[in-house]
């Protein structure tokens, strides 16, 4: 018959047995992993977490075929007082020209660049004059091109002193390079700008660059600052110091054998992974605390301290294995989703929580024989721990009424399952960026002051594929024109049309045709598909807006061109990618969420060979989450991909207190003791420990807040608030649930019947 842990915490058993040897092959596993570092790598794309095979993202990448790849365009974003000026314009149109000939730049387009054809001839002249005498004549040229052709204000906004400097990278050069491009022209621009020029760049280059930059700075202050906390507080918890430091040998090898992981299997950290191995570092913590309280408990009466770490390894050490595998089973449930990062980070996430496991059951053990072998372990009175009335304080409350807190925690996870169905579904890609990087800061100009930081690509299959520029393509493209300014506004709606509607003859037309056909190719896709059997309008959309009012505008956009006549439009582009895509995968995470739940009552089912204690723990574990849900939806309704992956994970950890109380129950029963007896020797026993594994959790998970990824502090703030409520709710739901199942069902509680009262 298994235990509670299937047999796992043998593990650790013949680690004690052969300590030199398993002790050979954890610092080997350590140097390896130590030496695989180099081949870390960091991936800043934006888009990485979503499902390859669906619709739209083929259309996002179909457009890139077909016209041009809008990722690896560039928007400098130029401030000045003097901007506005005769000489502000001169300095700025020579930043321009030396952005042009600056190496890896295709194409580039300012203000500057804006075309003024005759409209009887179609003979093409530059809008602004070669030379711009004073600064009344630099106002009304920009005030007249404003006037002409709202587009522009995308490129220049008077007011605010704003101009843009819009670049594209070599469409032949891969990401990284594409990275190290940037970062080039980014100096070059630094450089040669005026003094009083104050620059910003944006677009998805230099915002997968500051995603990239910030995952590595995270990394290394994450671990460090988290087996600090860690470590801090397990010497608060213990007051000892050999405790302190023997508790942070199973994080510090979780850390590095997980950020291992990455380098060995060639998967880079994104901004959803980058979690994963604080995630892991703070449940070897947590493990670790509850092992080492149950041999410092055990060295309060006995004082030979190496039998007494093999039976804490053998009372604690199925409840970790059991924990770990709930936790995995909580990581596993994103594999459901079809997304192949999602999958990864299910896959990578198992694999940390076990490495955490194999730290734990190894690691402390082994830290732990090594300090009795060198006499670190004195004989004599232990400190005491803190919590240690908690289980005794919440057995005084449960007792005497244990149906009703039963019944009140069903009535509550009724009451509260019916907001899960009200949340929405929510995505915003700048709620992903640093908070005070630059990249930030010039998203919330372009989405303020610029007609917006994102661009929706609608695509019109062509009537005539013979003439690109005739007249019945001029006709069809005008009224997808007209359709999409009614819903947008003329400022955010740009496509070659703008150039069409000021000629007026078709002498004019032809030469502008020509014109057009003879352009620099960077610039002609912008506006016409390789193959000529599309023509583009490009929308401006705020980059901070709503997946679900970026949705709406897709159906309206739909319906107005169907209404002008316009069938088989494509409609793409990041802010049409993450509509679609991320309220699919999102709700995908929240059915995950659900099959977590699902898969870890069936485990304590499994594991304990007792239905009824699997059902005791559903409760206790759906309300931490339920209550979370329920302070989202106050606060708007909407959830985040990273809410949701945080709630999954928080619930994988959280049904770790539930297996704690489990196993050290059915430990009692198989010691005789019949189920109230039972119950109070486990919460004497369990609750200080979990009250302090809670507490270094929490404590531990503070240092996500010092990130500068935006979801990972939010991640590590309903993480907290959900082991808090989870430990309350398993200190006394869970007994609760028992007491009154026994009551009503004495017989079927466990594999026999219950001795005792």
């Amino acid at each position: 018959m298994w235990s509670l842990g299937f047999g796992l915490e043998r593990i650790g058993l013949l680690a004690l047995k052969f300590p030199k040897f398993f002790s050979v092959i954890l610092i080997m596993a350590c140097i390896l992993a130590g030496m695989s570092l180099t081949s870390l790598r960091f991936d800043g794309n934006v888009t990485a977490v979503l499902p390859e095979d669906s619709q739209a993202y083929n259309d996002f990448f179909e457009q890139k075929k077909l016209y041009r790849d809008y990722a690896r365009d560039i928007t400098i974003i130029v401030r000045s007082e003097r901007l506005m000026s005769a000489a502000g314009l001169e300095d700025l149109r020579s930043l321009q020209l030396d952005v042009a000939i600056t190496d890896g730049v295709e194409n580039v387009t300012t203000l500057f660049s804006i075309p003024r054809p005759d409209p009887q001839t179609g003979v093409f002249e530059n809008f602004f004059p070669e030379f711009i005498e004073n600064d009344e004549i630099a106002s009304k040229l920009i005030t007249e091109l404003l006037d002409k052709q709202p587009q522009a204000s995308a490129l220049v906004v008077p007011k605010e002193n704003i101009a843009v400097i819009q670049l594209t990278i070599e469409s032949n050069a891969p990401n990284k390079i594409s990275y190290q491009t940037y970062r080039n022209i980014k100096q070059e621009v630094l450089d040669l700008k005026p003094d009083d020029f104050d620059i910003l760049f944006t677009g998805l280059t230099p915002l997968g660059l500051t995603v990239v930059e910030a995952l590595v700075t995270d990394q290394m202050r994450l671990t460090l600052i988290g087996l600090f906390l860690g470590t801090g507080i397990a010497l608060f918890v213990f007051r000892s110091w050999l405790a302190a430091i023997v508790c942070a040998v199973p994080p510090m090898v979780t850390a590095l054998l997980t950020i291992a992981l990455f380098a060995i299997t060639g998967t880079p950290l994104n901004y959803l992974t980058t979690i994963l191995p604080t995630l892991a570092l703070i449940l070897a913590f947590a493990d670790g605390i509850v092992l080492y309280y149950r041999w410092q408990q055990s060295n309060v009466k006995s004082s030979h301290f190496a039998e007494n770490l093999t039976i804490a390894i053998k009372r604690v050490g199925p409840a970790s294995a059991l924990t770990s595998v709930t936790t995995a089973l909580a990581f596993l449930s994103f594999s459901f989703a079809s997304s192949s990062a999602l999958k990864d980070f299910a896959y990578l996430g198992v694999g940390a929580v076990f490495t955490a496991f194999i730290a734990v059951i190894i690691g402390l053990p082994l830290a732990a024989h090594w300090a009795l072998a060198l006499g670190a372990v004195k004989q004599g009175r232990v400190s005491k721990p803190i919590f240690e009335k908690l289980g005794v304080i919440v057995h005084r409350v449960v007792f005497p009424r244990p149906v009703i807190i039963s019944v009140m925690a069903v009535l509550l996870v009724v009451g509260l399952g019916f907001v899960h169905n009200l949340i929405r579904p929510e995505y915003r890609i700048t709620d992903y960026l640093p908070k005070h990087s630059d990249t930030k800061k010039a998203e919330t100009i372009a989405n303020k002051s610029l007609q917006g930081g994102s661009i929706l690509f609608v695509s019109i299959p062509v009537a005539d594929q013979q003439d690109i520029y005739g007249i019945e393509n001029r006709k069809k493209l005008a009224r997808s024109e007209e359709a999409l300014i009614k819903l947008f506004g003329s400022a955010r709606v740009v496509s070659i049309n703008a150039l069409f509607k000021q000629l007026k003859s078709e002498t004019a037309f032809n030469a502008v045709a020509e014109e057009l056909q003879s352009v620099n190719q960077a610039v002609r896709s912008g506006y016409v598909s390789k193959n000529n059997e599309n023509m583009l309008i490009s929308v401006r959309l705020p980059s901070n807006q709503s997946i679900v009012d970026t949705a709406a505008q897709v159906r309206e956009i739909r319906e107005v061109l169907a209404d002008a006549g316009i069938a088989y439009p494509v409609i793409s582009g990041l802010p049409v990618l993450m509509a679609e895509e991320f309220t699919t995968l999102i709700e995908q995470l929240r059915t995950s969420l659900l099959i977590a739940i699902g898969l870890g009552v069936v485990v304590i089912g499994i594991a304990t060979r007792s239905p009824l204690m699997a059902i005791a723990a559903i409760t206790p574990n759906l309300i931490p989450i339920l209550m979370i849900e329920l302070v989202i939806f106050f606060q708007g309704g909407a959830v985040n991909l990273s809410q949701v992956i945080s709630l999954t994970v928080a619930f994988g950890i959280a049904i770790d207190n539930a297996v704690h109380v489990i196993n050290v129950l059915d430990e009692a029963r198989r010691s005789g003791l019949g189920i109230r007896d039972g119950i109070r020797s486990a919460m004497s026993e369990v609750g200080p420990a979990l009250g302090a594994s809670t507490l270094i959790i929490c404590v531990s998970t503070l240092v996500t807040q010092i990130s500068v990824m935006p979801m990972v502090p939010t991640l590590g703030k309903l993480m907290i608030t959900t082991l808090v409520i989870a430990l309350i709710s398993n200190l006394a739901i869970l007994p609760a649930n028992v007491l009154t199942m026994r009551e009503l069902m004495p017989n079927l509680i466990g594999r026999k019947k219950l001795k005792g009262p």
